[in-house]
């Protein structure tokens, strides 16, 4: 019996455009299922020739299987290493997110804490196909009505916790997100390009972002980025939640907090600055 995930992918790579007879696609069905299977915790990154050796298939079968896959979202590529990881996609075909949680698993932790200690919501947040996604989520007591459960998206330049990991990628990413039209959901969100290259400068010469209202009237969001073992910026760490609990004079306490936490965070990926 076809499993509901595999269901679901059969039914999503159906929207893909192919000239195949029904025969070839199955086939083909099946090998992606067989692709993403070979991401795991300990395993969560893999090349095109480490793929093709593990289930024994062409390397030319293998990286258009993984491109068209590539192209749905179900898999992303480490533009450092070439190499391959499970993207967020997958998410809609369950809420699956275990392959990137269990790599920040660690970190819960320190989510509490800092929803404890400020009275705000944390997040560790990654960004995917240009949208900004919160993979973790603490509470802590403070009653708040968010709209960051897990698996949601949200445009980058609203939010701090986009900003803070969209400032650290290459220009050629930022420029093209920057250039296309962005929706301006208050009357203090920044759509301007030229405006907005200014304030993702100083967010990188800074390490840290502040988005006050620009998102939804009456939130702020705090973040600054995570880096893995490779050097790269690859999430944030976000406190979230309504202006008014929060004094301008809290201000620096929180960043001061953020940053030392995504320190540790970033060691826990393997990332230590000498």
């Amino acid at each position: 019996m076809i499993s509901r995930f595999s269901y679901k992918l059969t039914k999503r790579m159906l929207t893909l455009k192919h000239s195949l007879d029904d025969k070839y696609f199955v086939v083909s069905v099946k090998n992606a299922l067989r692709i993403l299977r070979q991401f795991t915790p300990k395993l969560p990154e893999l090349g095109i020739s480490d793929i093709a050796e593990r289930i024994e298939l062409p390397s030319s079968t293998v990286h258009r299987l993984v491109k068209e896959l590539e192209i749905e979202g179900f898999l992303v590529q480490n533009s450092k290493n070439k190499k391959y990881r499970l993207g967020l996609s997958i998410i809609t075909l369950g809420g699956i997110v275990q392959s990137h949680q269990e790599i920040y698993e660690e970190a819960k932790p320190i989510l509490a804490n800092l929803a404890s200690e400020f009275l705000l919501p944390a997040h560790i947040c990654v960004m995917e196909h240009h949208k900004v996604v919160y993979l973790l989520r603490e509470m802590g007591e403070q009653p708040v009505k968010l709209i960051t459960k897990s698996g949601r998206y949200n445009d980058l330049h609203c939010t701090a916790e986009g900003l803070a990991i969209l400032a650290f990628k290459s220009q050629k990413i930022i420029q093209d997100i920057i250039s296309k039209p962005l929706t301006k959901y208050t009357d203090y969100t920044i759509t301007d390009p030229k405006e907005l290259k200014k304030a993702i400068q100083q967010i990188r010469y800074k390490r840290f972002a502040i988005q006050k209202d620009t998102f939804d009237i009456g939130y702020i969001s705090f973040a600054v980025p995570i880096q893995d073992y490779t050097g790269e910026v690859v999430s944030s760490l976000a406190l979230i939640g309504h202006s008014k609990y929060v004094k301008e004079s809290q201000y620096k306490e929180i960043f001061s907090r953020l940053q030392k936490e995504a320190k540790v965070i970033s060691e826990m990926l393997g990332y230590y600055e000498y």
